[in-house]
């Protein structure tokens, strides 16, 4: 006779799947447990605060288990499933390649890859969480749960002091130098995984998170003391933002080229301390749903612009810049990258070439880092034009902390050419 089914339990705030169902996890717990019986309680609950994510829903799942010999034990993983609403649609339901695909074949095969290149060489090196597959014809994602191991999020709104941008920099390097001997070594990554959504499926969500965006920008920015230095050029960039964008995703042969996280910022990052000194030991990756292959500037604008304490981001840019470079060298050369090593030099051209995509992260993901926890920071409100649509706009680009750091970021973004979208997108 076969155990009565467990009780699901959801949480009331969260709308969840029709299909979400303790009978799913079979499987997964079987691997886990190997004297699993049946599951004796199985609950959904959210997964992150308001702010902390916007692509997808991530939910907490926790399950008590019955073993065989009649004690229970009890585990959690972490699952990644679609919004279920029209913006979201409109984002990503035209890639002919599901986003929630691509991050299982990173985690269950790229990562894997990465990590055996440095096994071969004698190295244990980790990047994020375990991934599962659960047997549904919908999109998901199921990990591990990395707190159990005692990995913990950061602070977003806080921002990372100098010891933890440095640890996440080392990670990023180690993440770049494998992804760039797996294609000296094996080959090109398939065109959905090295293209991402920078293409011309992605075309309109990448105009909503940029040309869309900055008329609310100059509103907040007017208010900022000295905008008047950079307003101009700001007004300038109206119509040529996403174009900029795609010019720089838009992979040179020339250059040196990494297969980039492409979502690098404080949320996606987990750090494990030691739990008598609180010493911190390692960070982890998460979220693989943006990756993008191309140049090194994605992912070093898109973390330096938006992650770090305030004092740190243009303080000590070059510093970090030259930090990571050493340890993107170091691993190169241990993995045994046979093409040619980039400089320093070619390095700090690559960002400067690639200034619009500080840009895009100073007005798109550091406002998201800064965020009040609130619950209408949802993805649907980041593009609607309705007056929760607004109101969260506003609270991410009209508040006095985004513009502590705003006041600080563009006029080095600007002094560096990041703003001149108009004389780069009028080229012949």
């Amino acid at each position: 006779m076969s155990p009565k089914a467990p009780e699901t339990i959801f949480n009331a705030s969260i709308k969840l799947p029709e299909w979400l169902k303790a009978d799913l996890f079979d499987n997964v717990l079987k691997d886990s447990f190997k004297d699993f019986k049946a599951i004796k309680e199985f609950k959904a609950v959210p997964g992150t605060n308001p702010g902390d994510n916007y692509a997808t829903v991530v939910l907490q799942i926790k399950i008590v288990v019955e073993l065989k010999d009649n004690t229970t034990e009890s585990t959690t993983f972490m699952l990644k499933i679609p919004q279920q609403t029209k913006a979201y649609q409109e984002a990503f339901g035209k890639n002919t390649f599901s986003i929630f695909d691509m991050e299982r074949e990173m985690f269950t095969i790229y990562v894997q890859e990465f990590k055996q290149l440095y096994r071969n060489i004698g190295l244990d090196i980790e990047f994020g969480a375990k991934c599962y597959k659960l047997d549904i014809p919908y999109e998901h994602v199921l990990l591990e749960d990395l707190k159990r191991k005692g990995f913990q999020p950061a602070n977003r709104q806080a921002g990372l002091d100098e010891e933890h941008t440095l640890d996440v920099l080392t990670k990023l390097a180690q993440w770049h130098a494998a992804s760039a001997v797996r294609v000296a070594t094996m080959g090109p990554y398939p065109k959905h995984i090295s293209e991402g959504f920078f293409n011309e499926d992605g075309k309109d969500f990448i105009r909503k998170m940029s040309d869309d965006r900055l008329k609310y920008l100059l509103k907040s920015f007017a208010t900022i003391e000295g905008h008047e230095a950079y307003y101009e050029d700001l007004i300038n960039m109206e119509g040529h933002i996403t174009e900029n964008v795609l010019d720089v995703a838009a992979v040179d042969p020339k250059e040196f080229n990494v297969l980039n996280h492409g979502d690098f910022w404080l949320p996606n990052l987990m750090f494990l301390y030691d739990p008598s000194s609180g010493k911190l030991l390692d960070s982890y990756l998460v979220d693989y749903q943006m990756c993008k292959y191309g140049s090194v500037a994605i992912d070093l604008l898109y973390f330096l612009i938006s992650s770090p304490q305030l004092g740190l981001k243009v303080s000590k840019f070059d510093y970090f810049v030259k930090q990571y470079y050493d340890q993107l060298i170091k691993h190169l050369k241990i993995l045994n990258y046979t093409k040619a090593l980039p400089s320093l030099i070619d390095i700090h051209k690559t960002l400067l070439k690639a200034g619009i995509w500080g840009f895009l992260a100073a007005c798109g993901v550091m406002a998201g880092c800064l965020l009040e926890p609130t619950e209408i920071a949802r993805f649907d409100n980041l593009y609607a034009e309705t007056p929760e649509g607004d109101q969260l706009r506003t609270l991410l680009f009209c508040s006095k902390v985004y513009k502590e750091h705003i006041k600080v970021v563009l006029p080095w973004l600007q002094n560096r050419g990041a703003l001149q979208c108009r004389i780069k997108s009028n080229k012949k």
